[in-house]
């Protein structure tokens, strides 16, 4: 059974969160071990109670597997979550984010995307990263919060 109240109490000391990919994946596709920590999740942001950035880093990657299963609905929902969910912005990624990305790979020797995803997170000044790619947030941690979901299960 997950730690819900564990996790409830945890998040809303932050309040400018970056989400990682597959914390949106987990949410989409309705993943039953994290349905239960993330619907609550989903309701502060949609309440605006949370202010949510996303990488455009990870629109592509929430877009790689229906475009290459040819899945037209999956690609409509994703774009529908990423177009009208509230509190939630896509980040473009610019000179600056690039710039951080390269000093930030270079320094915690992170994939590109990774990288991208956590200067992105700086720029937009989040106070929490939160997913579950376990190098990604181990190495995040040096430079801002994390919150792991798999802790919560």
């Amino acid at each position: 059974m997950a730690k819900v109240d564990q996790f409830m109490e945890d998040i809303p000391t932050h309040t400018n969160l970056m989400l990682d990919t597959n914390t949106i994946i987990y949410f989409l596709d309705g993943v039953p071990e994290f349905v239960e920590l993330l619907t609550p999740l989903f309701e502060m942001i949609e309440g605006g109670h949370l202010n949510v950035a996303v990488s455009v880093i990870s629109e592509a990657e929430l877009l790689v597997k229906p475009y290459r299963s040819g899945d037209t609905d999956a690609i409509e929902a994703v774009m529908l979550f990423l177009n009208e969910f509230p509190n939630i912005t896509i980040i473009p990624v610019s000179r600056e984010i690039s710039r951080k990305a390269a000093e930030i790979r270079a320094n915690l020797d992170t994939r590109l995307p990774d990288a991208i995803i956590l200067a992105t997170a700086l720029n937009a000044q989040s106070d929490l990263l939160l997913g579950n790619d376990l190098k990604l947030m181990h190495k995040a941690t040096t430079l801002l919060p994390t919150i792991i979901l798999n802790d919560y299960i």
